[in-house]
């Protein structure tokens, strides 16, 4: 618990006022705080003009959320003698206070994100499903006449299968097809998750929301653009878990000291390889703009939104085609939604590595600024 003094009372007025129903008073009796929550004023100290103690608010509750609007309190020395009236839903935090909530809150880049696939990986794997969701890995059949076939059953699943299986063979030389590469992406997309993200308080829910898409590309999706937004410099709120068991679908951007702008993550899989159709530059213009006027009853002017687009797995040239999609459906489509931020896609991607059985992970994430935009709040991107 901090020590800081972040308000000096000066005299008889309380230094806050409006953040509650109740009342915080000093030991002595004198009153700090009226209209006290709890809730809302974390970590902050407050020196009493009547004896001189310094009384300390609790820090956040053990499993609460961030909270999505606050005024971070520095230490101070000077007195306040006119209490400060905080507005509705903000929150008054210490420093110290908001520093602890940000690396608690905030993904965890990992140093390595470089994945060898191996035995001892392929169980680390299945160890890391069980602890996390609860529920051993499923199994997935495999059949050598329709080598994708377990994919829509369950993405992680059949990656672990068909890894095993490869590595079991003694002629196994590393990622040699476009099977096993798939399998492989799945394995480090897993991998990087787990890592990025188990020391959240809301893991538990996120775990569970990615299982059940079969922790597929499009199940890590929304997560993976969280941690790309956030190392583009961007604060992020998740939401409530939703529903029993709860469940995280979506997140959102804190741009400033009282806005959220959603992030809405939609799966775009028309051309997903290797089920998907074929595609051309004219029917993926044509597929992307549908896509982003079908977001319009959730993100308009009344709720401004940023719209990302999963397209899951992909052959070489797709990346580069969907971003000058999106780039021509902006131009076109756009200016018809004024409460639409921007537009991008969320790329989950491997590279490979001089060592042919390790691929090396990363994101792709590239928004598209609508130009017609006319929200308050703004996204770093950069």
């Amino acid at each position: 618990m901090t020590t800081d003094v972040h308000f000096v009372q000066g005299g008889d007025e309380p230094v806050l006022a409006g953040v509650g129903g109740g009342t915080l008073s000093c030991a002595c009796g004198h009153t700090l705080i009226a209209g006290y929550d709890a809730d809302r004023v974390l970590g902050i100290g407050i020196q009493c003009a009547r004896c001189g103690t310094v009384t300390t608010t609790p820090q956040m509750a053990q499993g609460a959320l961030s909270p999505p609007a606050v005024l971070i309190a520095a230490p101070s020395t000077e007195p306040r003698t006119v209490p400060m009236t905080v507005a509705q839903g903000i929150t008054v935090i210490g420093q110290a206070e908001m520093d602890r909530l940000s690396a608690l809150f905030r993904p965890v880049t990992p140093t390595d994100n470089t994945y060898r696939i191996s035995p001892e990986r392929l169980d680390e794997v299945a160890a890391a499903y069980e602890r996390h969701v609860g529920d051993k890995l499923p199994a997935v059949a495999m059949d050598p006449n329709e080598p994708f076939r377990g994919l829509r059953d369950h993405a992680l699943g059949w990656a672990v299968e068909h890894l095993r299986a490869e590595t079991r063979d003694p002629a196994w030389a590393g990622i040699q097809n476009d099977v096993t590469a798939m399998a492989a992406l799945h394995v480090a997309g897993f991998l990087h998750f787990v890592a990025t993200w188990s020391h959240h308080p809301r893991f538990p829910a996120m775990a569970a929301t990615a299982a059940d898409r079969g922790c597929s590309l499009h199940g890590l999706a929304t997560f993976a653009a969280a941690h790309s937004l956030n190392m583009m410099g961007n604060r992020l709120i998740f939401p409530p878990p939703q529903g029993y068991p709860g469940r995280i679908e979506t997140f959102a951007l804190l741009t400033g000291s009282a806005n959220a702008l959603p992030v809405h993550v939609d799966t775009f899989d028309r051309f997903e390889f290797p089920f998907g159709q074929r595609w051309d530059h004219a029917n993926l213009r044509t597929a992307v703009s549908a896509a982003i006027e079908a977001a319009q009853g959730r993100i308009n002017l009344r709720n401004p939104g940023l719209l990302l687009l999963s397209p899951g797995s992909a052959l070489g040239g797709y990346d580069a085609a969907l971003h000058q999609a999106i780039e021509a459906a902006m131009l076109s489509v756009g200016r018809k939604n004024r409460g639409l931020m921007a537009v991008g896609s969320i790329l989950l991607r491997q590279q490979p590595t001089p060592d042919p059985a390790a691929v090396r992970f990363g994101y792709g994430l590239i928004p598209v600024a609508n130009r017609r935009y006319q929200g308050q709040t703004q996204i770093r991107a950069s």
